[in-house]
């Protein structure tokens, strides 16, 4: 049997609660190769709007191409953060075929190299060093305009609040957070990548994000905040997060107990008769 991820649960809650949905994705890479949210909106293309953010213009094309069947995308080469430039740090173009980890087996060769890109130098230092790639030799510096989501959302006439708002930014994810205007976006879902953040900015945003009214769902290497506000919508996303969890420790019990009865029977079948 399969168990479906917190944040898919709650995206077919949402989508079965409205119907229509306004999703923004910031970091949106080439739109598909390990995004969590590609399926679930090409499934679903004619109920949802999807705005997709990506500050790393040669990544554009693949996005437009992977997103060419989707009758209401809409594509924004810029950052979100605070108003003005913003720098990057990215793996040269003439690099990305020799940054290719375990972890991007199958992927297209760009895929692995152009995904930490980030505003931390040191992230993407830490990820070269990791693949015995001189650092000094393989990156690029990319100023590239910031903007403030409310900011960017107005210029595009894009319908607000928005329903879903999913970040990868490496590490950066809680300065996207900080300059999304929560209280004037006011998405439903927040799914970002929380392992690339220090424990402490970490802390500091999941404070932050409960001060504006999110519960916040650990993921493991990310994190699924849910608007916890009280109404019917955010009401029925906050029970159907608590099912999922009892849930998830029910099936944990039985694969315990699965490998505990396989060993049992095991040592039963050993012992002479």
């Amino acid at each position: 049997m399969r168990l479906y991820t917190k944040y898919h649960v709650a995206l077919r809650t949402l989508i079965e609660i409205k119907h229509q949905l306004n999703i923004v994705v910031v970091g949106a890479n080439d739109g598909k190769t390990n995004d969590p949210i590609y399926n679930f909106v090409m499934r679903r293309s004619g109920a949802t709007n999807i705005l997709l953010i990506e500050p790393n213009k040669p990544l554009l094309p693949y996005l437009q191409s992977n997103y060419s069947s989707h009758p209401s995308h809409q594509i924004a080469n810029c950052a979100i953060g605070k108003e003005g430039t913003l720098t990057l740090y990215a793996v040269k173009q003439e690099v990305w075929s020799l940054f290719q980890p375990a972890y991007a087996k199958g992927w297209p060769s760009y895929r692995a190299a152009t995904g930490i890109t980030s505003a931390i130098k040191s992230h993407l230092e830490e990820a070269l060093v990791r693949q015995n790639l001189v650092t000094d030799n393989a990156i690029d510096v990319l100023n590239v305009p910031a903007k403030e989501l409310k900011t960017l959302l107005e210029e595009l006439k894009w319908p607000t609040p928005i329903d879903v708002l999913q970040i990868d930014a490496e590490g950066y994810d809680d300065v996207v957070i900080y300059n999304s205007n929560l209280s004037y976006t006011r998405p439903k879902l927040i799914y970002f990548e929380s392992s690339n953040m220090p424990k402490e900015k970490g802390k500091s945003l999941k404070n932050y994000l409960s001060k504006q009214w999110y519960n916040s769902y650990n993921l493991g290497r990310d994190t699924l905040a849910v608007d916890s506000r009280i109404n019917p919508t955010c009401i029925s996303l906050n029970l159907i997060m608590l099912i999922h969890s009892g849930v998830e420790l029910i099936f944990r019990v039985i694969r315990k107990l699965s490998v505990v009865m396989k060993g049992l029977i095991g040592r039963r079948e050993k012992e002479p008769t």
